[in-house]
């Protein structure tokens, strides 16, 4: 081999090795202004920027999410972001520059540490490690999505009476409980709380349009109804998707989700088929349309009415139900905000020794 060869092999290994330091410098760049994120043993630490000292409050947890699903081997599809969106939102209510104990949703039977306040505001299924709540937490059952089974066994529906009255995020985890004898009623997703750190000002808002794992061509009624939004340009769009490598390290779930969240909270207008990017992107008051090709009986009843929406309704019919007004734009729905509202004045007194976790007036 020449040196000129060699010379030229070297120069393109370096080049490549910059590159790849300058995305990652540029991912750890490009979170929320308003955090440092660091990890440390069992806990992650939210550091306000401007703040010399955390606060070493030693009584919040926060759920994190490993896909363990058979305690040794997480399951393959990966990562879903959507599930980091809500600790993020459990997140805004916990004391500035707080440590809180990472505790795995699938696994908070087994957590024994310090005793904690813990927001389980999130979607669930029954497995080995989440059939009842260690005593060493206290729950706070708000936004609480059941996915599956519908046989509870008892040890579960028992666990659940102790805490309730339980804040569902569905109407149909609501009406599960409520047949088990299970005090509950709706209070709506805590995601469409998300305003509180998220939120921008008007001139603050890009051009930015956004899909969330949706392209044009999987659903032709809902590409020739985008297109009728004369009012958009759609030469130009932003593709944005919930599913990442279960490779990502902690950190870079979490830088990932705020990212992301940022970019919702500034686009022009959002078309997602997640609820996760819906939700936050109607709280952020950045115009939405939850697009859906089947009707999921479970997550949808409840949410799914508090947005705009494109497809298949719950009577198995195709509806469009999308604000839009004399210019051609796509406004939101403004139901959500009684219960978010609700939601923020309950959690504001998280700190407060006699707060009650599960009663919103």
């Amino acid at each position: 081999m020449s040196i000129t060869i060699f010379v030229f092999i070297i120069i393109i290994f370096l080049l490549v090795l910059i590159h790849k330091i300058t995305d990652k410098n540029n991912l750890n760049n490009d979170i929320s202004k308003r955090f440092i994120l660091f990890e440390e043993e069992d806990k992650i630490f939210f550091f306000e920027k401007n703040q010399s000292e955390l606060n070493y409050c030693e009584n919040f947890g926060l759920l994190i999410y490993e896909y363990y699903y058979d305690r040794k081997v997480p399951q393959s599809w990966g990562t879903n972001i959507g599930d980091y969106i809500q600790s993020l939102a459990a997140l805004q209510y916990l004391p500035k520059n707080c440590k809180p104990y990472l505790i795995d949703r699938d696994e908070v039977q087994f957590y024994n540490g310090t005793k904690v306040k813990l927001i389980m505001a999130s979607w669930n299924t029954l497995l080995h490690g989440n059939k009842y709540i260690s005593p060493q937490i206290e729950p706070i059952l708000i936004s609480y999505h059941l996915n599956k089974p519908d046989k509870l066994p008892s040890i579960y529906v028992e666990n659940k009476k102790k805490f309730a009255p339980i804040g569902c995020g569905d109407f149909k985890t609501r009406e599960q409980f409520i047949s088990y004898v299970i005090n509950a009623y709706f209070t709506s997703c805590l995601t469409t709380t998300l305003d509180i750190d998220y939120a921008v000002d008007k001139g603050e808002r890009t051009d930015e349009i956004i899909f969330i794992d949706y392209k044009f061509g999987k659903f032709p009624k809902a590409d020739k109804f985008i297109y009728s939004l004369k009012a958009y340009n759609f030469s130009k769009i932003t593709y944005t998707y919930h599913h990442f490598d279960i490779k990502l390290t902690l950190i870079e779930r979490f830088q990932l989700s705020k990212k992301l969240l940022d970019k919702y909270a500034r686009a022009k207008l959002v078309i997602s088929t997640r609820l996760h990017g819906a939700l936050p992107s109607l709280a952020c008051n950045t115009p939405v349309i939850l697009v859906n090709w089947k009707y999921d009986f479970r997550r949808y009843p409840g949410l799914y009415e508090l947005l705009n929406t494109f497809g298949i309704n719950s009577k198995g019919k195709f509806e469009i139900k999308v604000n839009i007004d004399d210019k051609g734009f796509v406004y939101n729905p403004k139901k959500y905000l009684e219960y978010a509202k609700k939601l923020k004045e309950h959690l504001k007194n998280i700190s407060d020794i006699n707060f009650k976790p599960n009663e919103i007036k």
